[in-house]
């Protein structure tokens, strides 16, 4: 089904709740392998024709739109007025606004930049009794009750269908460049990681990687840590923050860094940005804080040597693809071995694809839970009283 009103969006769940059929809310379609196999018949809800822009006031930074709008046209008419949205989103030809807000969706630049909660200040969505509702607006404002657009971030579609939002923007900066240094010793790479988080050159993104996939953008060996770092600004902010981060990396013990050509620069932020979503038998990304990172990339190098990582580390973010389950299977990788190891570093699991999603549990496709069921069952009960939206898909029974 294609509404191509709120209206009618409405209505199609009003229906949806009186029968309770289920309904499964489609946006660009790119991680629908996100969130556990669907168990029951239902109705599949694009908001692909929800894709018009409502109201572009440039001077105040701020843009709203259907939640239809793929982000390649979003960013496209943001940049003609010398703007953007910072998230770093795969597949953007495809890829919808309001999917990146159900799933979360952010990128390497969430170190300089913010996340998807950062930006989204309004929002409007239809519940499952085909309620439509509102939150936030223009301008930031206190209200009593949900915030609802930090609830819906993440929601994967459950608590209501997203159908307009309204986002901050950032001017586009003058420049960006990239300086990316071979790092042999786990150790070096932790305290470059750190020193970087206190520089005054301030990083737009801080990453670690390690594979193959990296080697020929990079020049590093595929055995050994890469760590990559973005600075955006002026030509001026981003010459001094070359030759200021070349030698700090130095006095960290890791000598040799370079700036990268345009060109390579731009293909291997474009690499970092879709791969999480190449297609492998098996992706993991645990979350954890900043120092978490680099213990985790090293537990991963050790169930899998030939395991292919990119790292956001500065926000302790580590996106891990194998090409082979490994030993144990997925509840060795995501339960015993990953799971409390992130739980030590404050952090948790989730699988973001698996060749067998039929396969997976809440456990394994959500690892430890922190909020209590209790809590997001009574959340669900309140906008989606039976259970109508991707049931099943998410942390609730």
């Amino acid at each position: 089904m294609e509404p191509t009103t709120v209206a009618e969006l409405a209505v199609l769940l009003q229906q949806a709740h009186a029968q309770t059929a289920a309904v499964y809310p489609l946006g660009g379609q790119t991680a629908i392998h996100y969130g556990l196999a669907a168990k029951r018949d239902g109705w599949g809800m694009s908001t692909a024709k929800l894709d018009k822009i409502i109201d572009f006031p440039v001077k105040d930074l701020t843009i709203t739109v259907e939640a239809g709008i793929t982000m390649q046209c979003l960013n496209e008419a943001l940049a003609n007025e010398g703007l953007m949205l910072p998230l770093d989103v795969p597949q953007q030809m495809h890829a919808t606004l309001g999917g990146v807000i159900s799933t979360n969706t952010n990128g390497a630049r969430r170190f300089g930049f913010g996340t998807v909660r950062d930006y989204v200040i309004g929002i409007e969505a239809v519940n499952g009794k085909g309620q439509v509702f509102h939150g936030g607006g223009r301008v930031v404002k206190n209200v009593a009750g949900y915030d609802f657009c930090k609830l819906l971030t993440g929601s994967v579609g459950t608590l209501g269908i997203i159908t307009q939002a309204t986002v901050k923007l950032k001017p586009l900066p003058e420049e960006s460049v990239t300086i990316v240094v071979g790092v042999g010793d786990p150790d070096v790479a932790e305290a470059c990681v750190a020193m970087l988080m206190e520089s005054p050159t301030v990083p737009s993104a801080i990453e670690l990687l390690y594979g193959d996939s990296w080697s020929e953008l990079t020049g590093n060996s595929k055995d050994q840590l890469t760590l990559v770092v973005q600075l955006s600004g002026t030509a001026v902010e981003t010459a001094w923050g070359q030759r200021r981060l070349i030698d700090d990396l130095k006095n960290q013990g890791a000598p040799g860094a370079s700036v990268l050509s345009s060109e390579t620069h731009f293909n291997l932020w474009q690499q970092i940005q879709e791969f999480p979503a190449e297609e492998r038998e098996l992706t993991i990304q645990v979350k954890t804080v900043s120092s978490g990172a680099v213990p985790v990339i090293e537990t991963c190098r050790t169930l899998d040597p030939s395991c292919t990582i990119q790292s956001d580390a500065g926000n302790g973010v580590v996106t891990v693809g194998f090409n082979e389950i490994p030993d144990g299977g997925i509840s060795g990788v995501v339960i015993t071995e990953l799971g409390p190891l992130a739980t030590t570093y404050h952090g948790h699991v989730e699988t973001l694809r698996c060749s067998n999603p039929e396969n997976l549990t809440i456990g394994t496709m959500w690892g430890h839970l922190a909020a209590p069921e209790w809590l997001h069952n009574r959340i669900k009960e309140q906008f989606d009283p039976r259970g109508i939206l991707n049931p099943g898909r998410f942390v609730y029974q």
